[in-house]
């Protein structure tokens, strides 16, 4: 018997060693917009008193893999105090993180509240401990039994609320996760690159300098030298691209395509002979957009968007020349990019404050309905791919099918990453131990049998 006990204790051990090394990893994450924080890309949450399109609440959906015991959650520069990332004045945007479980993965299930923090540290787990500014706020979290959905997995809700919604200005952030995130299909959301302190300046233009004449001057129309026209300004390189990309799934036999964009402020400007800046310019100018119904849609009434229309002048002219610091040409404009890279271009997005629909069908073709008729619309992988996107504009955009979170790759993360990580020096020694004792489990065997 002491030999049999040697050899269950021998394999025992080493099926524990494996399973120890099985359990997940938490190191991937996948973000919202991204997960560069030299990027300058934030997702934004709009005070009523800044006048935006859509300055209600932000909801994300967030899933954990079935096999995975905990889940991490983070928000980056979620204070909302108006120094990095943020455009505050008093009073100050106040945020509430509200974290439910929710099984059925659309925000009518289960309403048990997980977790709640706040950006000034007032309530919830974080009382004391404002949100960090420009660092991320973390909390790894169990997965609990009510969130289990009918697959498996583990399904939540983080909802973001505005307790200030007179204040003017916006707060500035991003989200994380270990498992996968979503902005929920037909919640619109915003999106800016914000920059407010001097070290945002300085992360997003490695090389500049406001005591250098060269560079900022008060006396020089714009203040900032020329990027475009000169080469060694010192606004040159600069890490915000004014491109933006957010993906969604699309199934298969649909008929229409339908993207709304938000307060894109489509109008440029530019200085005269004068150095006077022309607002606008007539270069490019919002129309009225054909196809957009009239008056506003349900899910943008409550807020300070108005009925679209030719909207000019914008605020702030979008490429706008009088402005190099914030300027990224061309005017805005986006793809709605497919599988196999079928593209269809929207020149002429949203101007001020307001809504416009730009869609695809394939169904018979009315200007008064639809932007672009296709044969067929792929099911598949589809992007909003936008450039142009100027510094300082808040954006918006309302997508048909959730916006996924992307990796640290910008790659479209769409299910809770189960896969073993490379194991690391505990790990190989976990491992190692695994196949010594299955060694010695396996010659304990063959000597009972050959003693047989």
């Amino acid at each position: 018997m002491t030999k049999f006990r040697a050899l269950y204790v021998s394999l025992l051990a080493s099926i524990l060693c494996i399973a120890i090394y099985a359990t997940p990893s938490h190191a991937q994450f996948a973000c919202l917009p991204t997960c560069d924080l030299a990027d300058g890309e934030f997702l934004a949450l709009a005070a009523m008193g800044l006048s935006t399109s859509n300055n209600r609440n932000a909801e994300f959906q967030i899933t954990s893999a079935s096999i995975s015991e905990t889940f991490e959650i983070g928000i980056f520069d979620g204070d909302g105090s108006g120094t990095n990332w943020d455009v505050n004045n008093e009073p100050f945007v106040v945020l509430e993180y509200s974290l439910y479980a929710d099984p059925e993965g659309n925000g009518t299930g289960n309403s048990f509240l997980v977790a709640r923090w706040s950006s000034n540290g007032a309530f919830g787990d974080n009382i004391g401990e404002p949100m960090p500014t420009d660092e991320w706020f973390t909390r790894v979290l169990s997965n609990i039994p009510q969130a289990r959905t009918a697959d498996g997995t583990y399904s939540y809700r983080l909802e973001m609320e505005n307790l200030n919604p007179d204040a003017v200005g916006l707060n500035g952030y991003k989200v994380r996760t270990d498992g996968a995130i979503f902005i929920p299909a037909g919640a619109a959301f915003n999106y800016v690159a914000p920059p407010r302190a001097q070290k945002d300046f300085e992360t997003l233009f490695p090389n500049i300098d406001i005591t250098d004449p060269a560079c900022f001057d008060m006396n020089r129309p714009g203040g900032f030298c020329d990027p475009f026209t000169d080469p060694s300004c010192c606004l040159n390189p600069t890490l915000y691209t004014g491109e933006w990309s957010f993906c969604f799934m699309v199934p298969d036999d649909l008929d229409t395509l339908d993207i709304w964009d938000g307060d894109f402020d489509f109008g440029s400007a530019s200085f005269d002979d004068q150095g006077n800046c022309i607002v606008p310019d007539n270069v490019n100018l919002d129309t009225d957009d054909q196809n957009t119904p009239i008056p506003l849609p349900d899910w943008a009434i409550g807020t300070d968007a108005i009925t679209q229309s030719a909207s000019i002048p914008t605020d702030p002219a979008d490429d706008n020349f009088c402005n190099p610091l914030s300027t990224r040409p061309p005017s805005v404009i986006y793809n709605l990019v497919g599988p196999g890279g079928v593209s269809y271009m929207n020149t002429n997005p949203s101007g001020n404050i307001e809504w416009e629909l730009f869609n695809i069908s394939t169904l018979p073709f009315d200007p008064n309905l639809y932007d672009i008729h296709v044969d067929d619309i792929p099911g598949g992988l589809w992007c909003v791919e936008t450039f142009g996107n100027d510094m300082q504009n808040l954006n918006s955009l309302r997508l048909p099918f959730a916006a996924i979170g992307v990796d640290d790759n910008g790659e479209p993360v769409v299910e809770p990453p189960v896969d073993l990580p490379i194991p690391s020096l505990n790990q190989w020694g976990v491992l190692a131990l695994a196949v010594i004792l299955g060694i010695v489990g396996f010659m304990a065997i063959r000597r009972k049998k050959v003693a047989a």
